[in-house]
C-alpha cells in the first residue's frame, strides 16, 4: 500500500472528517456481480472480518448487482468520495489508469495463481503507486477469473470462427484490439446490459470467466462455451483516498490488512469453485468445449507488442519475464 499525497488529505471535507472519526464507521461496498456471485461471498467474508476485528466499531454494508451504479459511475464516485468501497474490474479502472489495462493482455497469465503471484509483488506495488493523483487506491487486489467465449453459432476451436462475429466486449482498448486481432468485430456494452444485448442479438458472442456466466445466466441465451481463457480480468477493490485516509490508525489498519488477506482466501475460493461450476454449466445444457490455445495466443501476440507502445512496457516485460522463470 502507497503512502496517500499530502493534497488529497487536505481535499477531505470537514464532513467526511468529522463522520469518519467517530468511533463507529459505517462503509459501503458495492459490486456488479449477482448476490450468488463469488464476489458476495468475498465481499460479505471482507465485511464479518472487519468487524470482528474492530470489535463491531466498523460496519461495511454490502450492495452487489449495480445497486450503487455501474461500474463507471461508480468508480467515478469512489474517485470523488461520493461511495466509499468499489470493487472493480482492472479493465473499466483502465479508462482512468491506463496501465490497469496491461494485466487484460493476451494470453499473458495461464492461471489465478500466476496472478495471484505477480500482484501480490512488485508489479502489484508499481500498479497500485499509478493510482496516485486519481482519489482512489487499490486496497486489495482481489480475483476476477480467466475470461472464455460463448456464442450461439458453433463450437470455437480456432481463431478463424471468430471472423465477423459480432462479440460483446467490455470497456477497454485491449478487448477490442485482441479480438480485432482475431478477426471478430467487438461491441462494447456495458455488463448490465449484456443479457439483453445477447437475447435480442446486438451481440452474437460474449466473454466471461464461468461464474459470470453461471450466475447471469448467460447460458440461456447462448449455447457454446469455449474454453479459451484467452484474457484475465482482475477485481481490484478501490476504496476513497481521503475517507481512508481520515479513519483512526487502528481502523485503517484493519481494513487494509483484512481487504490484502482477502486477496489469497479469494484465490483459493475460485479456484475450488470453478471445477463446480463448468459442472453445473453441462448439467444446465451447455455445449462446452477445450481448445488448443496456440492458435489463439499466435493470432493476438502482436496485440503485447502494439501495447508496448502506450502501456508501461517495463511492467509488462517484468510480468512476462517473472512468468517465464
Amino acid at each position: 500500500m502507497k503512502l496517500f499525497s499530502t493534497a488529497s488529505i487536505l481535499a477531505a471535507s470537514a464532513l467526511l472528517a468529522g463522520a469518519a472519526n467517530a468511533q463507529d464507521v459505517t462503509l459501503r461496498l458495492g459490486h456488479t456481480g449477482a448476490p450468488t456471485h463469488h464476489y458476495q461471498t468475498i465481499s460479505e467474508l471482507f465485511a464479518e472480518t472487519v468487524s470482528e476485528r474492530s470489535n463491531g466499531e466498523i460496519q461495511i454494508d454490502v450492495y452487489p448487482a449495480d445497486q450503487l451504479g455501474k461500474q463507471l459511475e461508480a468508480v467515478e464516485g469512489t474517485m470523488l468520495g461520493t461511495q466509499d468501497i468499489f470493487l472493480v474490474s482492472d479493465t473499466v479502472l483502465s479508462n482512468w489508469v491506463p496501465d490497469m489495462g496491461i494485466l487484460n493482455l493476451p494470453f499473458l497469465f495461464s492461471s489465478l495463481d500466476d496472478v495471484h503471484e505477480v500482484l501480490e509483488g512488485p508489479v502489484g506495488d508499481q500498479l497500485e503507486a499509478k493510482m496516485d493523483g486519481t482519489g482512489a487506491v487499490v486496497i486489495g487486489w482481489w480475483m476476477g477469473g480467466l475470461r472464455n467465449i460463448t456464442n450461439n453459432v458453433q463450437p470455437i476451436t480456432d481463431p478463424s470462427q471468430l471472423e465477423g462475429v459480432k462479440i460483446r466486449v467490455p470497456e477497454g482498448e485491449v478487448f477490442v484490439e485482441t479480438f480485432k486481432a482475431m478477426g471478430a468485430n467487438p461491441v462494447v456494452i456495458s455488463f448490465g446490459e449484456l443479457y439483453s444485448a445477447l437475447q435480442l442479438g446486438t451481440a452474437d458472442a460474449q466473454e466471461n470467466p464461468p461464474a459470470h456466466i453461471l450466475t447471469q445466466k448467460f447460458y440461456e441465451v447462448q449455447a457454446y462455451t469455449s474454453r479459451t481463457a484467452h484474457i484475465y480480468l482482475g477485481s481490484p477493490l478501490i476504496m476513497n483516498e481521503a475517507l481512508l485516509e481520515s479513519l483512526s490508525e487502528e481502523h485503517r489498519e484493519i481494513i487494509l490488512t483484512a481487504a490484502t488477506e482477502m486477496a489469497g482466501v479469494h484465490l483459493q475460493m475460485v479456484n475450488d469453485l470453478e471445477d463446480a461450476q463448468w459442472a453445473e454449466l453441462a448439467e444446465l445444457g451447455n455445449q462446452i468445449n477445450d481448445v488448443d490455445a496456440a492458435p489463439f495466443r499466435e493470432a493476438t501476440a502482436p496485440v503485447i507488442e502494439m501495447f508496448k507502445e502506450t502501456l508501461d512496457a517495463g511492467i509488462i516485460e517484468e510480468i512476462q519475464t517473472q512468468l517465464a522463470d
